[in-house]
C-alpha cells in the first residue's frame, strides 16, 4: 500500500459523479470503516485497486512458500488427494 502522506505528493482534486445509491453506499461502508470521510476512503479503495495488497504475513507466505519449492517440500496434486483422502 501507498504510504506517502499529503507533504508527499501534493493533492489534486478529482470531481467524479456516480448514481445516489453508490453514494450512499460508499458513505455507509466509509462510516462503517471508521474512515473520516468519504475522500479518504475513496482514496483508499483507489490505492487498492492500482496497487498490489500484501500484508507482511502474506509476504512472508509466500516468501515461505517459495523456500519450500526450492527445498522441494511440495507434493502433487495426486499425492495431496490420496494424503487427505478426497475424491474429486
Amino acid at each position: 500500500m501507498n504510504t506517502e502522506t499529503p507533504e508527499d505528493n501534493e493533492m489534486v482534486k478529482l470531481n467524479v459523479k456516480v448514481p445516489e445509491p453508490l453514494l450512499e453506499e460508499i458513505d455507509e461502508l466509509a462510516g462503517e470503516l471508521n474512515y473520516t470521510n468519504r475522500s479518504e476512503f475513496v482514496r483508499e479503495v483507489l490505492r487498492d485497486t492500482t496497487e498490489p495488497i500484501l500484508t507482511p504475513g502474506a509476504k512472508e507466505g509466500i516468501a515461505q512458500g517459495y523456500a519450500d519449492v526450492a527445498a522441494g517440500r511440495t507434493m502433487t496434486h495426486e499425492e495431496m488427494k490420496e494424503k487427505y483422502d478426497v475424491d474429486d
